[in-house]
């Protein structure tokens, strides 16, 4: 058995038979990782997530708290933008179904509530998702306890790159959380129009009317990631790309503004955690 945690810890056996088993905890302290340092001799690091929640401030009555919860999903499906800065290139993107689980184009349209959003594979080195929680370890949160949750997961093959530097237990202690993860939740606040010195005002007006057309129609989802893909990018993840980008506006002629606000609340977030972890 673990050791007791501050956390919620669970044991598990990747596949029947294994010998070794996973260890997985739950919103751990710093106390909890010294712990696995210590007692399991600074272990590998299997996988990390990390989540930002978004909630009400106040407390509010039932009613207006959903409201609010809904309002803030639909605001953020549209703006949250975590492609361009990702170490892979993410293949598959969409809105995952409630009801079947299938991964459905948001090209041409805005998230549902119902639905996750997700920007990569489940058993890629890296996704990123946003959605309403409103369940936990199986069971029905109160009200009070939903959230929009933005999170991000790596899997032992984005751990241990260099450029995260996160291969074995003791790297998550007074680790840079901020400035490595911050990008990873970027928020998007407007697009604008690129290189319009030589663009006549016709040409300007008519680029600007399409691209707030494309903004209201899908968000950040009309717009495509850069040419500048990481050359690790798998191929069949550039199809998917390519595929995305017939729906999209042409590349090269808009750009993404940040919310800075917005990312400067992720980032203090960020940095909260980053404080619980240092000595």
């Amino acid at each position: 058995m673990p050791p007791s945690f501050d956390g919620t810890p669970e044991l598990i056996r990747p596949k029947k038979g294994a010998v070794l088993w996973e260890l997985t905890v739950h919103d751990p302290s710093r106390n909890d990782l010294e712990r696995i340092v210590n007692v399991y001799d600074n272990p590998m690091v299997m996988g990390i997530e990390i989540a930002v929640d978004l909630a009400p401030k106040d407390s509010t009555g039932a009613a207006s708290r959903q409201a609010l919860l809904i309002e803030t999903f639909k605001a953020v499906a549209g703006r949250f933008r975590p492609e361009d800065q990702a170490l892979w290139g993410y293949g598959s993107r969409g809105g995952v179904s409630a009801k079947n689980g299938l991964v459905q184009p948001l090209e041409r349209r805005q998230a549902q509530t119902s639905e996750q959003i997700i920007y990569g594979n489940k058993r890629g080195f890296m996704q990123a998702k946003l959605y309403l929680k409103t369940r936990d370890q199986n069971a029905d949160l109160p009200l009070e306890e939903h959230v929009v949750r933005m999170e991000l997961s790596m899997r032992r093959g984005a751990c241990m790159d260099e450029r995260l530097g996160l291969d074995r237990a003791q790297d998550l202690l007074d680790y840079a959380y901020r400035a490595t993860f911050t990008k990873h939740f970027r928020i998007i606040k407007a697009p604008a129009l690129r290189n319009t010195r030589r663009l006549t005002p016709e040409e300007i007006a008519r680029r600007e009317k399409r691209m707030l057309r494309a903004w209201a129609t899908a968000g950040v989802a009309k717009f495509p990631v850069g040419d500048d893909l990481p050359e690790d990018t798998f191929h069949s993840d550039e199809r998917m790309i390519a595929k995305r980008q017939r729906a999209q506006l042409p590349q090269g002629y808009y750009k993404l503004l940040r919310d800075q606000v917005a990312n400067a609340k992720i980032g203090s977030a960020l940095m909260n955690l980053q404080r619980r972890m240092r000595a």
